[in-house]
């Protein structure tokens, strides 16, 4: 009972990751007339909650050693409180961006934390249901602030009530401190040598694991910022039919999540990769080539693709790299993601505008194979060394 309330205590640690996720694309258009800015500078705040992702997933491992995972997520999801309730309060711009870093110091630490704990502790099924739990909170997220703008409430107002959210669960988190000392493995007291990105590129395999979180999450981000826009444009849809046809997407990726996690007692880590990737390559091609009715398949079948590559990625891990060093690279594979997603979309924006949107299939192909070829690449270097060995 005591393992079940402590998973239970994990998931809803991840449903607090996703919660903030979509709350600014959601407000900003009240937020905007409030702070006299300009439309696009909420670009300068989701800016800032990446760059501080990345830090703090990039610092995760040094400070896990000294605090433990429990309570580095108890900080962390503090953090979150702070920044949201802070966006609540602000009254001028320079100060949303201050609110900002907490908000993505937080969210950084809680990702690679939680990521890696699960990755070393729990079985696979667990790591798919730890990311359908991140699609719960970033679901409600934005529907919690709906359902405040759609009373007429302030958008403050639902920066603080998710705030508040976060608040309740530091205190869940703070009760639950005797169970992560219970459940945490010994770890090993590792030199910041042998941690460090120089070192662990030497490992065979790990800078094609950075460059598959790479294109994954930017070829996830490419979907979610240009998705819609690629229905609209080149499949002539109308702008209600492309935002549905992308919900589906969306729907499928957090289902898929669930469902995968029964799909792993019986099928192993590497065979889930390898089916996913190939699902996610047709997806993309039946996108390509299809029209009408035959896009609601194409982008459900992207979706369950999608949906278990990123947790099934982190959750080899350790058994790619070994545990010793598992915590160190996952912390550099997130910030690997979230480069991508900050840098490919609004990269392959500038290219769609000045050359054709018609590229959008073609792109996202492309990432897809990489993504194939980087997991063929790392698991016959891994089959090698287990040979040579």
């Amino acid at each position: 009972m005591r393992q079940f309330l402590f998973i239970l205590i994990i998931y809803a640690a991840f449903i607090s990751l996703g919660l903030p996720d979509s709350l600014l694309g959601v407000a900003w258009p009240k937020m905007v007339g409030e702070f006299h800015v300009a439309y696009s500078a909420a670009g300068i705040i989701s800016m800032t909650i990446a760059i501080c992702t990345v830090i703090a997933s990039l610092q995760t491992a040094r400070i896990t050693r000294v605090m433990g995972t429990g309570k580095l997520v108890l900080g962390s999801v503090l953090l979150t409180a702070i920044g949201l309730i802070g966006f609540a309060f602000t009254q001028n711009f320079f100060l949303l961006i201050v609110a900002a870093l907490p908000l993505g110091l937080g969210a950084g630490a809680i990702d690679t934390s939680l990521n890696d704990y699960v990755a070393v502790n729990l079985k696979a099924h667990h790591m798919n249901w730890l990311h359908a739990f991140w699609g719960v909170g970033a679901t409600l997220g934005p529907m919690i602030m709906g359902l405040v703008l759609n009373h007429h409430f302030s958008w403050r107002n639902g920066y603080l009530i998710i705030g508040g959210i976060q608040l309740l669960l530091v205190l869940i988190l703070f009760l639950s401190l005797p169970l992560w000392k219970q459940n945490e493995q010994k770890e090993a007291k590792e030199s910041n040598e042998s941690t460090s990105l120089q070192s662990l590129l030497k490992q065979k395999g790990v800078l094609f694991a950075l460059l598959s979180f790479l294109f994954y999450v930017g070829l996830e981000g490419t979907i979610f910022l240009w998705g819609s826009s690629y229905l609209f444009e080149v499949k002539s849809l109308s702008v209600a039919t492309s935002s549905f046809i992308l919900s589906i997407f969306f729907a499928s990726l957090t289902l898929g999540r669930i469902f995968s996690g029964f799909i792993t007692f019986w099928l192993s880590n590497q065979k889930m990769l390898l089916y996913s990737e190939i699902a996610l390559l047709l997806g993309i091609l039946i996108v390509a080539f299809g029209s009408g009715n035959v896009l609601y398949g194409g982008f459900l079948l992207i979706g369950l693709g999608c949906a278990a590559i990123f947790p099934t990625m982190i959750h080899e891990t350790p058994r790619r790299f070994g545990e010793r060093n598992s915590r160190s690279i996952i912390g550099f594979q997130v910030a690997s993601g979230y480069v991508g997603i900050m840098v490919l979309p609004p990269l392959l924006g500038v290219l769609f505008e000045n050359f054709s949107m018609n590229l959008f299939p073609i792109f996202l192909f492309v990432f897809a194979f990489l993504l194939l070829g980087a997991t063929v690449v790392i698991d016959k270097g891994r089959r090698t060394t287990n040979l040579e060995s």
